[in-house]
């Protein structure tokens, strides 16, 4: 598998994980694990925004948005990452992009640094809402890797 291929089934994933928690966040209406999952997607849309040179100056990343903005959100970030990741090839992976982070920091990173970034930010804040849901004394979804591959049939 190429590493774009590889790339394209990794935010295939993302998103299966990001769904299966905000189904479980439609059960269990925890507040602090909504922010968080809140946080995870305004990230990913920024990152988005970010490969294209966006200056982040002054972005808040931790803003309060409904479970319905969150599956919105969820919606658009898979349309934005299969659509960046359909035109681009192995070798333009590593193009940079140049952007400012919300401290007004400018910074430049490669295509691939930064969705791989996506992917690793958003697997760890997920973390942070599965240990949410069980202290309020719910069972949180089972969001594996492996368990996407073996639901999904992907070998």
């Amino acid at each position: 598998m190429n590493t774009i291929e590889h790339f394209r089934q990794l935010f295939a994933y993302n998103n299966w994980a990001n769904r299966r928690i905000i189904t479980a966040l439609k059960e269990n209406k925890s507040e602090k694990a909504r922010m968080i999952l809140a946080h995870l997607l305004i990230t990913e849309k920024e990152y988005f925004k970010r490969l294209g040179g966006k200056d982040s100056t002054g972005f808040d990343f931790w803003q309060d948005l409904s479970l319905e903005d969150c599956a919105n959100l969820a919606q658009e970030a898979l349309e934005n990452y299969k659509a960046i990741l359909q035109i681009f090839e192995d070798e333009s992976i590593s193009q940079i992009a140049r952007y400012k982070t919300s401290e007004g920091v400018a910074y430049q990173n490669t295509f691939s640094e930064m969705l791989t970034h996506v992917l690793f930010h958003s697997a760890t804040h997920r973390g942070n809402i599965v240990l949410k849901i069980r202290e309020e004394g719910f069972a949180p979804p089972k969001i594996d890797y492996i368990i996407y591959l073996r639901e999904t049939k992907h070998t």
